[in-house]
């Protein structure tokens, strides 16, 4: 048994840190992913690196090709307009279902994450989001959905908030109207989640689904 949690703790470690050069950009998009150079970098077996390059794969990050092995997921314009859409459709879906089926302990998780998020700290000296940011940001979403009872839904919406959080690194420092305009948008839907309005809260979501993508797709290409 300790040797199976030894495994799989390793593998989270180099899957932590493969997502992390992915986002950061020192692994470019569609840049090959060697097995031997990566697991002499990171020091491990290659079956631990196969792992954790699978469940990046999973997650969109990473493409496994046949005759092409493992590289990091290519970035388009026409992907970047379906992720919009399907969180619009998925995460609609998913918040709706935990406004109907959600109970108090739900409402509370969704105020605590947003507390959370609203007192972190967005931005390091040099602009970039901080990572504590980035995961209470997510956290906050996934509180939102997490009454849905669909744990494959939450599934799909976590993969597709990971490539955006992707598109984002690539887009740079978002600017402050972006920023503030962003984080009333995540109080507003917060305060309509909680007051069980369904209608309202599906409506504001899509906006802010729209206008992240609208900056995405500003910012993340510097030509067709």
């Amino acid at each position: 048994m300790a040797a199976t949690e030894s495994t799989t703790s390793r593998t989270q470690l180099i899957h932590n840190c493969l997502r992390r050069d992915i986002l950061s950009g020192a692994l470019p998009p569609g840049s090959p992913l060697r097995l031997q150079a990566l697991a002499e970098k990171y020091r491990v077996s290659m079956s631990v690196l196969r792992e954790a390059l699978t469940k990046l794969v999973e997650q969109r990050l990473a493409v496994l090709a046949p005759n092409r092995g493992f590289r990091v997921v290519e970035v388009s314009r026409a992907d970047l307009l379906e992720i919009s859409e399907l969180l619009k459709l998925l995460g609609g879906l998913a918040l709706e279902k935990s406004i109907r089926l959600g109970d108090l302990q739900w409402e509370a998780r969704v105020v605590s994450a947003h507390h959370v998020l609203e007192h972190t700290r967005q931005l390091h000296d040099d602009g970039n989001l901080t990572e504590d940011w980035v995961r209470a940001h997510a956290d906050f979403h996934d509180a939102l959905s997490g009454a849905c009872g669909s744990p494959r839904l939450l599934d799909y919406l976590r993969t597709l908030l990971s490539s955006t959080e992707f598109y984002q690194r690539l887009a740079g420092i978002p600017d402050v109207d972006m920023s503030e305009g962003a984080l009333a948008e995540d109080h507003e839907l917060m305060t309509l989640a909680t007051g069980r309005k369904s209608a309202e809260s599906r409506a504001l979501l899509d906006r802010h689904i729209q206008r992240s993508m609208d900056w995405l797709l500003d910012h993340s290409f510097t030509e067709d």
